[in-house]
């Protein structure tokens, strides 16, 4: 155990502005070319786009956010890459927490999957140690 705490997504404000903070400070993204200002970042935060949202603490600041999707999908990003402690600690909080939606053929599947950019290496080398999985590679047609 390695004390990192969660915080759920309400959202207000304060969150709002400390999602932004993190956001600025990530060096991986997917979903993104360039970032969003804060009166679209705040839209986006409002509009209740997740499952589950959370910003992820450790020592009363926040590290990261962990997100969960609609399609299963469990979204992990941290300013610094996240060892395989974090991973797992992550990991295992979703999974006493939330259980996947039921499987609907080719918009989900029946377990939870995390998306990871291929620049993210602590990620991946993080996944690969809790012994997941590889079960799609993504491409971004242009």
């Amino acid at each position: 155990m390695i004390n990192i705490f969660f915080h759920k997504i309400i959202p207000t404000d304060l969150q709002a502005k400390s999602l932004y903070d993190l956001l600025s400070k990530r060096k991986h993204v997917i979903s993104h070319k360039h970032k969003p200002s804060f009166g679209e970042h705040k839209a986006f935060v409002f509009s209740n786009p997740y499952r589950a949202w959370y910003i992820v603490e450790k020592k009363s600041k926040p590290i990261g956010t962990i997100y969960i999707t609609k399609e299963n999908t469990i979204g992990i990003n941290f300013s610094a890459g996240p060892d395989y402690k974090f991973v797992e600690e992550i990991v295992n909080y979703v999974k006493a927490n939330y259980s996947p939606l039921p499987e609907i053929k080719s918009i989900r599947g029946n377990t939870f999957a995390v998306n990871a950019s291929p620049k993210n290496k602590p990620l991946i080398t993080a996944l690969e140690t809790l012994e997941a999985k590889i079960v799609q590679i993504s491409y971004a047609i242009e």
